[in-house]
């Protein structure tokens, strides 16, 4: 699992050219909130939860199957909403399409910077894996937080990763052992509510769908 840099994910192809990379979904909605902030909208987005609502939507299209997904782009960008404010969103959605969908050239589509497989998580979901890196970064942070600093000697290195090797040969045991470590209730909650959602998704209309999905996360403002 990667974050939308190019310059690291050539990186990974590079060593790894037979590696299937796919995107961090936090990380996805910080791009497109990035672009919210840059169009002017972060006040609107803030003062109205309705408008907010509709831009989320445009990150829900990352839990739609990739063979409906730009049918399902096409059905949301001609919706009452975002025709009606299509002036002031107009950099958003060329953003959008220029970078995850591919924007429409006569026919057919260009390739968007980052291929749709990268970033749809619709089949993640379905299997239960997660959806961002949020984990790996955390260990990251707790990991830099034993050697209190950023750049230490090789000597302390060696000896933190000693203890970290220690520590997860303890939890592995755990684990082996039966013992689950529990999810926090707020993220369990929301994983399972999103789970149910896209269980549903074929019984439920696209748009109805999104907005079910787009009050279950949030940009991080």
């Amino acid at each position: 699992m990667v974050d939308f840099e190019r310059a690291s994910i050539n990186a990974v192809t590079g060593q790894f050219p037979e590696a299937t990379l796919c995107g961090c979904f936090f990380h996805f909605t910080h791009c497109i909130w990035r672009h919210i902030q840059e169009a002017g909208l972060q006040q609107r987005y803030n003062n109205d939860p309705d408008f907010a609502l509709q831009l989320k939507q445009l990150a829900a299209l990352a839990f739609v199957p990739e063979d409906h997904l730009i049918a399902s782009y096409k059905e949301l960008i001609d919706c009452e909403f975002y025709t009606d404010n299509e002036n002031i969103l107009l950099p958003v959605t060329n953003y959008f399409e220029d970078t995850w969908i591919g924007r429409l050239d006569r026919r057919r589509r260009r390739q968007p910077l980052f291929p749709i497989n990268m970033w749809n998580i619709y089949s993640k979901v379905v299997e239960n894996l997660p959806r961002t890196n949020n984990a790996v970064e955390g260990w990251h942070n707790s990991f830099a937080s034993t050697l209190n600093a950023n750049y230490s000697c090789i000597w302390r290195f060696i000896k933190a990763l000693k203890k970290e090797y220690s520590l997860n040969c303890v939890k592995i045991e755990q684990l082996i052992a039966g013992n689950i470590v529990p999810q926090g209730k707020v993220y369990k909650d929301t994983a399972q509510r999103i789970q149910n959602i896209v269980a549903d998704y074929e019984n439920r209309p696209i748009m109805e769908y999104l907005r079910r999905i787009s009050h279950n996360f949030q940009f991080q403002v």
